[in-house]
C-alpha cells in the first residue's frame, strides 16, 4: 500500500443517516479541532432516506414534531402547519439542512463502500470496494443501521426476462415502473416495505400479485394513525403511561411498575389494553371484510400490535387501507420457485403474469466489514449459518448470564412469560437468536474489558423516535470513547447485556430474535443513558404531564449543553482551581486517586 494513498483522521464514522451525522456533529461539539471523515455508500445523505431510496407515497409512520433531533424542529409539509404528515423528501430535505448547517458535507465521502475493517495497534483500518485508498482511524463508529445491505434470495430457475429488483431500489426503479408496458407487477414479503410497495403499485394503476409465505412470521400488525379517530398513536406511545402498558427491562421500578406488571389485576387491564387496540386495528384494516385483505391478518392468537412478532406499521395515509381492498390485488400464501419469460411458478404450481417483480425480503449482513474473528471480538451476531460462540474471547461465560437473565425477566416482568400461540413458533428457538454483546446497545463488551475505547456501534437499537435516541446514544457513547464516563464492572455489564437480549426476544418474539428491537421502550432507554450522565429525564413541568403527555424531541432540547454545563461547574468548584476528586469521578468515570476505575 503507497503511504500517500492511507488517509489517517482521529474519528471514521460509517453512514450518514440519523446516527451517523449527529455523531459527527457532537463529536465536533466536544473535539472541535479533531479531524472526522464520515463514509456513506450512497450519494446523498440520509441513509435509509437518501435521495435515491426516496419515492411518491413514501411517508413516515410518525406525526410532525415526533421525528426531528431536538434542537432542530422540522418545517410542516408545504409550510401547512395543519398538516401532520412527514414525507420521506421532509426527512431528506432535513438531513441535508442539518449536515449543511453543521459544515459536515465537506466531511462526508460518498460512494464509497465499505468493504473491511480490522483492528491495528493504533485504531482501525478501512477498505473499500473499487479502490485501494484506505483510512486508519483511531476512533470507529459504525452508524450503519440494519436497512442498508439488501438480501435478494435467487429463484431457482429463472431467464432474467423479468426485471427483479429490491424494495430498497423501489425509488431508483419508479421511473421504469410507471412505464404503460409494465401492467403486472409481483411483490413477494411481509414486511412494512411490501405494504408500502403495494400500496404504490395499485395507486399507479398496476395490477399486483402479493406473494407471502406461508413459514415465519406472516403478515405483520398494523395500528391506524389515531385511535378512535381522536389520539395519535405514536404521540400516545410516547407518553410515560406507555412504558408502564409495554413491560421494558428498563421499567423495573416505581409504583406503576409494581401496580401495572406485577400484581394480577394490573396484568390483566394491560391485557384488555391491547386487546382493546388490537380490536380497533383489525377493523380499521377491514381484516372480516370478506376480501383478499383476510389473508394479512396477523398469526397471532392475540395481542397483535403488543408482540409485533413480525413487525409493526403504523397508517398515515388516509386511503391506506380502502386501496389494499382494491380488487386490482391479488395476495398468495405461498413461494416464487421460477420465472420463465413472462410468467412466475409458485410453488403450489400456480403461475402468474408478471412483468416486474420487487422483492421485500428483508436485509443482509449490514458489518461484513468485519470478518467473523472481528464479529465475536465485538460481540456482532454472526449472519446466517455463521454462529458466535457462547464463550467471549475474554471468557465471559454468556451461557450462565443468558440463563439468569431469562429467570429474573419471568420474575420481573411476568407478563412476558406466557408466548402467544403462532401459526409457525419454530422462529421462537432462543437458540437461533442474533446476540448483540454490546453494552447500552453500543459497546463491544469485549474490548471494554481491557478498556479498548476505539471502537462503538451506534443505531443498533429500533424505536419510535430514532433522531432522538441517536442524539442521546452518540452523545454517551462520544464520552465513553473519550474517556469521560467509566463502565461497571464486567459482571453488571454482561447481565445487562444478557437482560436485554432475553426481554427483547420474549416481548417482541420474532423481531426480538433478528433485531435489538425496542419499538415501544424508547423513554425507558433514554432514562437509563441520562442517569449514566447525570442529567434530568424527567422534563415535564408536573406530575400529571410527567405521565400522560407525549414526549417530543424537543422536550430534550439542549441536553448536551446541561452535560458541559455540568461538566465546566464540578471542574470549577475548587477555589484552588483543581477538581475536586469526588465530584469528578460522577461525570469523568475516575477513581479518587486519579486512575481509571
Amino acid at each position: 500500500m503507497v503511504a500517500d494513498k492511507v488517509q489517517k483522521v482521529d474519528v471514521a464514522i460509517v453512514g450518514a443517516g440519523w446516527y451517523g451525522l449527529v455523531a459527527a456533529r457532537t463529536y465536533l461539539r466536544l473535539h472541535p479541532t479533531a479531524d472526522v471523515i464520515i463514509i456513506d455508500a450512497d450519494n446523498t445523505v440520509g441513509g435509509v432516506w437518501s435521495k435515491e431510496r426516496l419515492y411518491p407515497n413514501l411517508v413516515a409512520q410518525v406525526r410532525l414534531g415526533l421525528f426531528n433531533y431536538s434542537d432542530s424542529p422540522m418545517s410542516p409539509n408545504g409550510g401547512n402547519t395543519k398538516d401532520p404528515s412527514v414525507t420521506g423528501d421532509m426527512i431528506h430535505d432535513y438531513l441535508q439542512k442539518y449536515a449543511e448547517d453543521h459544515d459536515l458535507l465537506r466531511r462526508i465521502r460518498f460512494n464509497t463502500f465499505v468493504t473491511d475493517a480490522k483492528q491495528i495497534s493504533d485504531g482501525w483500518r478501512l477498505s473499500f470496494r473499487d479502490t485501494d485508498d484506505q483510512v486508519e482511524a483511531a476512533k470507529l463508529m459504525v452508524a450503519t443501521g440494519v436497512t442498508s445491505i439488501p438480501y435478494l434470495p435467487k429463484f431457482k430457475d429463472s431467464d432474467g426476462k423479468i426485471p427483479v429488483i429490491h424494495s430498497r431500489d423501489l425509488g431508483a426503479s419508479f421511473e421504469k415502473l410507471q412505464n404503460d408496458s409494465i401492467r403486472d407487477v409481483i411483490v413477494v414479503g411481509a414486511a412494512k416495505s411490501a405494504y408500502d410497495a403495494v400500496y404504490l403499485l395499485i395507486r399507479m394503476g398496476k395490477k399486483v400479485t402479493w406473494v407471502i409465505r406461508k413459514e415465519g412470521g406472516g403478515p405483520l400488525a398494523i395500528l391506524p394513525f389515531r385511535i378512535l379517530n381522536m389520539v395519535n398513536t405514536v404521540a400516545f406511545a410516547s407518553t410515560r403511561l406507555m412504558t408502564h402498558l409495554s413491560p421494558s427491562i428498563l421499567n423495573t421500578k416505581g409504583p406503576a411498575y409494581w401496580l401495572l406488571q406485577r400484581t394480577g389485576l394490573g396484568r390483566w387491564c394491560v391485557g384488555r389494553f391491547w386487546d382493546f387496540l388490537n380490536y380497533i386495528s383489525g377493523v380499521h384494516a377491514g381484516y372480516g371484510d370478506g376480501d383478499h385483505v383476510e389473508k394479512l391478518t396477523p398469526e397471532i392468537d392475540r395481542q397483535g400490535v403488543f408482540w409485533a412478532h413480525s413487525g409493526l406499521g403504523i397508517v398515515t395515509l388516509p386511503d391506506f387501507w380502502s386501496t389494499l381492498h382494491s380488487p386490482n390485488l391479488t395476495i398468495h400464501r405461498d413461494v416464487v420457485e421460477s420465472t420463465v419469460d413472462r410468467t412466475a411458478t409458485l410453488k403450489s404450481g400456480a403461475q402468474i403474469d408478471a412483468d416486474f417483480i420487487i422483492m421485500c425480503t428483508g436485509w443482509g449482513d449490514h458489518f461484513a466489514m468485519f470478518d467473523a474473528e472481528h464479529k465475536a471480538k465485538i460481540g456482532l451476531p454472526g449472519y446466517e449459518g455463521h454462529p458466535v460462540s457462547p464463550v467471549s474471547t475474554d471468557g465471559v461465560d454468556w451461557n450462565h448470564y443468558d440463563e439468569m437473565a431469562d429467570k429474573m425477566l419471568n420474575e420481573r416482568l411476568p407478563f412476558l412469560a406466557k408466548t402467544p400461540d403462532l401459526a409457525y413458533p419454530k422462529s421462537l428457538d432462543p437458540k437461533q437468536q442474533k446476540m448483540w454483546r454490546l453494552y447500552r446497545r453500543a459497546i463491544p463488551l469485549t474490548l471494554a474489558q481491557k478498556n479498548d475505547r476505539s471502537l462503538a456501534i451506534l443505531g443498533q437499537i429500533h424505536t419510535i423516535q430514532t433522531p432522538l435516541v441517536s442524539e442521546v446514544q452518540t452523545l454517551w457513547v462520544i464520552l465513553y470513547l473519550s474517556g469521560e464516563i467509566d463502565l461497571p464492572d464486567v459482571n453488571e455489564m454482561a447481565l445487562e447485556v444478557s437482560l436485554w437480549n432475553a426481554w427483547t426476544r420474549k416481548r417482541y418474539l420474532s423481531q426480538g430474535q433478528k433485531f435489538p428491537y425496542s419499538l415501544y421502550d424508547f423513554l425507558p432507554y433514554v432514562d437509563s443513558i441520562f442517569s449514566d450522565l447525570g442529567l434530568k429525564s424527567r422534563r415535564k413541568s408536573n406530575v400529571f404531564s410527567e405521565f400522560l403527555s407525549p414526549y417530543h424531541p424537543h422536550d430534550f432540547n439542549g441536553f448536551v449543553d446541561e452535560y458541559l454545563a455540568k461538566r465546566r461547574t464540578i471542574k470549577n468548584s475548587n477555589t484552588n482551581g483543581h477538581v475536586l476528586k469526588d465530584k469528578v469521578a460522577a461525570i469523568n468515570g475516575m477513581s479518587t486517586n486519579g486512575q481509571e476505575r
